[in-house]
């Protein structure tokens, strides 16, 4: 007895036509009469009266199909559960490199909802083997070219001391901040590379004493005043204590934009990820 013999019999017994059950099919009439012919035969009955081209289903026919109607229904609705909770299985590859604490609400957001997805989450700033993540949260570069993106947050740059830096009391020029001690995340971040590109445009490299990957510990070395740092305005808001300060650079007036990147290749429960924190800036 197969499955397929069994469909064919539920249909055939609900139509009581061999010809549309072969129709639904796409085989020929002959293999549907066939295949109930053989099931009756394993069976040991008949279950339809045949007169000329015509059948229909007889009692014990009627029998045997609300027998196999049930197990069909309970069959396809226990497919179709495990098909569902298949999409909710899955792993996630992300690199973090800026708005680590905002992606992180929305990871926790995300796992509530589909819980037993895996999410492999990575902050290296210097691995070139990009393609193996499908998700990436950084500022703009040309080196994700080959992945979709959308603009994740839109947010001012300030350069921050801590609030006994003698800077903090005056106005100031970017081309002031030379010679002085600079604070940055490490090499191949956001931070490091915009610092150097702010201060290139001001005529001179910073001298970078600490690099960190760790922002966290960038917002302790600011306030412990052992240099300046570029910071961000909105991702650190409520991070950063009352013994920072803003420089007031009367000629500095930057944003940085950090994207998410999806990479085409990418997986069902990735483009899941993806869309569900682009609606979320959609909607804003």
């Amino acid at each position: 007895m197969e499955l397929l013999q069994l469909r064919y019999f539920l249909d055939s017994a609900e139509t009581e036509n061999f010809s549309k059950t072969a129709e639904k099919y796409t085989v020929p009439p002959s293999s549907v009469s066939i295949s109930v012919k053989k099931l009756e035969n394993e069976i040991g009955c008949s279950l339809f009266d045949r007169n000329g081209n015509k059948v229909s289903l007889n009692l014990k026919g009627k029998l045997l199909y609300g027998a196999v109607k049930k197990a069909i229904e309970e069959l396809d609705g226990a497919v179709s559960l495990l098909s569902e909770r298949s999409e909710e299985i899955g792993e996630i590859n992300i690199l973090i490199r800026s708005e680590r604490r905002v992606i992180m609400q929305h990871i926790i957001e995300f796992k509530e909802r589909f819980p037993n997805v895996v999410f492999h989450i990575m902050h290296d700033f210097n691995t070139t083997d990009i393609e193996k993540y499908h998700i990436i949260i950084d500022s703009h570069s040309d080196g994700y070219s080959a992945f979709k993106r959308f603009p994740l947050l839109s947010e001012k740059m300030r350069f921050a001391a801590g609030k006994n830096n003698p800077l903090c009391d005056k106005r100031l020029t970017l081309d002031m901040l030379y010679g002085q001690g600079f604070i940055s995340m490490c090499e191949g971040s956001s931070m490091n590379r915009l610092t150097k590109e702010y201060c290139k445009r001001a005529g001179f490299t910073p001298n970078i004493i600490i690099e960190c990957d760790d922002p966290y510990y960038i917002r302790k070395y600011i306030e412990l005043d052992f240099g300046i740092a570029l910071v961000p305005e909105i991702s650190w808001q409520g991070e950063l204590s009352d013994n920072v300060k803003y420089l007031d650079i009367i000629d500095f007036d930057e944003r940085r934009v950090t994207y998410a990147y999806l990479n085409k290749s990418a997986g069902t429960n990735a483009v899941r990820f993806y869309e569900y924190i682009k609606n979320i800036y959609n909607s804003k």
